[in-house]
């Protein structure tokens, strides 16, 4: 339908997530495919979707996919989430595959790794470690409104044309340390 009202699509900014928690010995098959099909499924569709109908035709593109820091590593601060760690993972490589191989088609393909965020999802988990995230994030704040969208806008812009296979943290300098 996109496609049929504006003729193409120039950008795509991927951002999808859910996740579950619960040790890993323990985790449910259900919870592990919802995580899986929403947030690295879910991703594929719409990106192979947007290529194949626009972005490879029209010969140029930008894609912008919203992974995490819990993709850049393991558990953080005893988190149970491995199949949102997982799956933020497999969109890191995502985006640097892609990358390579859509570049020859003016396409670029990057991601932003946020860290911490008070969103709905996150609520529950920061009630209980806020101060823990806090203390390990350089900058001394969670992320905020804001925060992402200097860095997505540069992404996607022209500024931008040389860059792609890149995974931007967006963190307030935790996976610096």
């Amino acid at each position: 339908a996109v496609i049929a009202h504006y003729g193409c699509i120039d950008i795509l900014m991927n951002n999808a997530g859910a996740s579950w928690g619960a040790a890993a010995a323990d985790y449910p098959l259900d919870a592990w495919n919802k995580i899986i099909n929403i947030n690295l499924t879910g991703t594929w569709l719409v990106t192979q979707a947007v290529g194949a109908k626009s972005m490879i035709p029209n010969k140029r593109g930008a894609i912008v996919t919203v992974a995490s820091v819990a993709g850049l590593r393991g558990q953080l601060g005893g988190m149970q989430t491995i199949a949102y760690n997982t799956s933020k993972g497999g969109l890191v490589n995502f985006t640097r595959a892609l990358a390579a191989e859509w570049a020859p088609y003016n396409i670029r393909v990057n991601a932003l790794a946020p860290g911490f965020f008070p969103t709905k999802m996150s609520e529950g988990l920061l009630k209980v470690v806020d101060k823990q995230i806090i203390g390990m994030t350089p900058m001394g704040r969670l992320g905020g409104d804001d925060d992402l969208m200097g860095p997505a806008i540069f992404l996607v812009s022209d500024a931008a044309s040389y860059v792609t296979g890149q995974i931007l943290s967006v963190d307030g300098g935790m996976t610096a340390v």
